[in-house]
């Protein structure tokens, strides 16, 4: 199921992010970002 990420998802998803960021596939974000951000983000739960 995918749904809309909450508060509570926002480590898993910059860790996720940062583990691509370390291998220059992404960029990092920082936690508040993607706090500030986490109606623009899903996941599959």
């Amino acid at each position: 199921m995918i749904r809309k990420a909450r508060v509570e998802d926002s480590k898993k998803i910059q860790e996720m992010i940062n583990f691509y960021a370390s291998k220059g596939l992404m960029l990092p974000r920082s936690l508040s970002s993607i706090y500030e951000h986490i109606r623009d983000f899903f996941v599959y739960a």
